[in-house]
């Protein structure tokens, strides 16, 4: 599954007319053309205004630009299957659309449209000569959602990527006259705004003016890779999980299930979200119904629900509650550990417990010989923990490709490390698989993580999404998601994610069913709803999993491996018919003994009295 955004291109179209050409002074560019793009976002709102200002200088005499051409702005579409969003952007775009002079006069332009996801050029013809002694400006803005995603009290901003093609200097091949040109970004945002948690890249410059926020980046520094900036600590998700339970059992009615309800029951367990310490998240439950049977943690530290429904008819599980996630401002952020990679290796080795996260699986071949030499080859010339990890990252960024037609089909199969690697068909899955596999094969304990992100305030079905965690000694397991496809690589706290679960051996604990009747699960019952909500919204009484489990006692397990076996399978079902017929024969044979010997009895004193 795609869960992150691709990188756009912006790329602004350079027309150098020259008319003359004499003895050459010595200056270092014969032209300055500088693009200063402003991103305004005023906190609350669902759209940033973008101002791009384009100067053009000339700094030798003997050159000057006539108003014959055009330079040309392009502005591109969010990447997105949705054409009907694109075209609805696209409106909004140029309704907001002005090109104005230096002296904020209009300009005219033309726009040209692109095929959709290829954005639209906006074309301004030059409306006047450049000389030496008077530059040419012409300033376009608009408004777009395209750049700003907004959830309650939580905001992102990310903008596009320049081209990794992109030049800052340029010799024009028949006059030979230069250009230097510059790609200056800044993204403003004013003193409301909840605090900086993250932002990408990581050079850059801040500058604060009465009530706004300025960051400033080099443009070197975005090439290929887009600007991002969250601002927010905290988020709130509702969940609501339903499994429709099918009808299994055809043979005993509901009238005798009701009374006895072990005559006809189903058993499922359920993967419910868990905790997490590295996001501190934490969950409430608001409703669960039917009231579990049993509440546990796993040694993973999943909570796993079992639940009890009636097999003769059609039943449901819900679940209703609320995840809270958290992650430090920018300014206080926890850093993350990098240890040098020989010495995190020696540590590893002695920690028994960790050797389960270092095993092959079916989808991690961690033995295979393609993944050992791949990951070895990884390891080259890294120093650190951090750097083994990165070039892991980037090694599978660069080798595969998302495959969004296989994101859309729910019965995709999973193909493991080694196929992907070799260029199969490769989602959100094989992302993390592969990069689990070259972690294992390089001593590295990882695992898999379960759950969902993405998460907006639309209340939709939301398919799972599988991530990346590793375990770095005096920190936890540390997240990672090869599937953003980023240099910027999304490590660390993050409070988009909602996780379920997590599995060291790979293959996810969703929902198990056990019955006694013969029939295949089918897992299309099963709905899992996630939206972000507001925190004054969230209701004050909602239990912990503490206070929902009621299981106590000793020799619990043996207990819970009786009524698995007497409710789900046949000799079990059995047992509970046969059993009260016996006990009722029993009592029965019984009773007839009793009342023979008191016959005898009470015939024996009468005897006794007559004589």
């Amino acid at each position: 599954m795609k869960l992150s955004q691709k990188i756009y291109i912006l790329l602004f179209s350079l027309l150098f007319i020259t008319l003359t050409k004499g003895n050459i002074f010595a200056v270092e560019y014969d032209f300055i053309l500088t693009n200063d793009t402003t991103v305004n976002y005023t906190t609350g709102s669902d759209f940033v205004k973008v101002g791009i200002k384009l100067t053009r200088e000339v700094k030798d005499k003997q050159y000057y630009f006539s108003t014959q051409g055009e330079h040309s702005f392009h502005l591109p579409d969010l990447i997105s299957d949705d054409e009907q969003y694109i075209k609805n952007e696209r409106e909004f775009k140029k309704s907001s659309l002005t090109v104005t002079s230096d002296a904020q006069k209009s300009v005219p332009f033309s726009i040209r449209e692109l095929e959709y996801g290829e954005g639209m050029y906006i074309d301004v013809p030059n409306y006047r000569d450049t000389t030496y002694a008077r530059k040419y400006i012409v300033n376009i803005d608009f408004s777009t959602h395209d750049y700003i995603k907004n959830i309650h009290n939580w905001s992102r901003i990310e903008y596009p990527a320049l081209h990794k093609d992109t030049k800052f200097e340029q010799i024009h091949d028949d006059t030979k006259t230069s250009a230097l040109i510059y790609y200056n970004l800044h993204i403003q945002v004013d003193n409301s705004i909840a605090p900086l948690a993250k932002i990408y890249p990581t050079q850059y410059k801040k500058q604060e003016e009465d009530n706004l926020v300025i960051y400033s980046f080099d443009a070197k520094d975005r090439l290929g890779e887009p600007v991002y900036l969250e601002f927010g600590t905290k988020q709130f998700f509702k969940f609501e999980m339903t499994l429709k339970t099918a009808k299994t059992d055809n043979l005993i009615p509901e009238k005798y299930s009701s009374t006895i309800t072990a005559l006809s029951t189903n058993i499922y367990e359920l993967a419910l979200p868990r905790e997490f310490s590295e996001n501190n998240q934490k969950v409430k439950i608001e409703s669960i119904k039917p009231k579990p049977t049993k509440l546990f943690t796993d040694s993973e530290g999943n909570v796993i629900g079992t639940f009890e429904v009636p097999a003769n008819k059609e039943d449901e599980i819900s679940i209703v509650g609320y995840i809270t996630v958290e992650q430090k401002p920018l300014e206080t952020k926890f850093e993350i550990p990098n240890p040098n990679y020989d010495e995190y290796i020696n540590t590893i080795k002695s920690d028994s417990t960790l050797s389960k996260y270092l095993t092959p699986t079916k989808y991690w071949e961690i033995n295979d010989s393609y993944i050992v030499e791949q990951a070895k080859k990884l390891l080259t010339d890294q120093d650190t923990l951090l750097d083994v990890i990165r070039n892991d990252y980037q090694y599978i960024i660069d080798t595969l490709e998302y495959d969004t037609a296989k994101a859309s089909d729910q019965n995709s199969l999973r193909i493991g490390a080694k196929a992907a690697l070799l260029g199969g068909p490769s989602v959100c899955m094989e992302y993390s698989d592969s990069m689990i596999a070259l972690l294992r094969a390089q001593g590295i304990p990882s695992r898999a993580a379960f759950g969902y992100t993405n998460i907006n305030l639309e209340i939709e079905e939301k398919i799972s999404h599988q991530w990346v965690q590793i375990w770095i000694p005096d920190y936890g397991w540390l997240t990672v998601d090869p599937s953003y496809e980023s240099g910027n690589m999304l490590i660390g706290q993050n409070i988009q994610y909602a996780l379920w679960d997590t599995l060291y051996n790979g293959t996810p604990v969703d929902i198990k069913a056990y019955s006694a009747d013969n029939f295949d699960f089918d897992s299309t019952g099963y709905k899992v709803k996630i939206y972000s909500v507001d925190e004054n919204s969230i209701p004050e009484k909602l239990l912990s999993y503490s206070e929902i489990d009621t299981d106590s006692g000793t020799n619990q397990d043996s207990k819970d491996t009786v009524n698995l076996i007497m409710k789900t399978t046949m000799i079990g079902k059995a047992m509970i018919i046969v059993l009260p017929i016996i006990i009722l024969l029993v009592l029965l044979i019984s009773l007839i003994s009793l009342t023979r010997i008191l016959i005898k009895r009470i015939t024996s004193r009468k005897v006794s009295q007559g004589l």
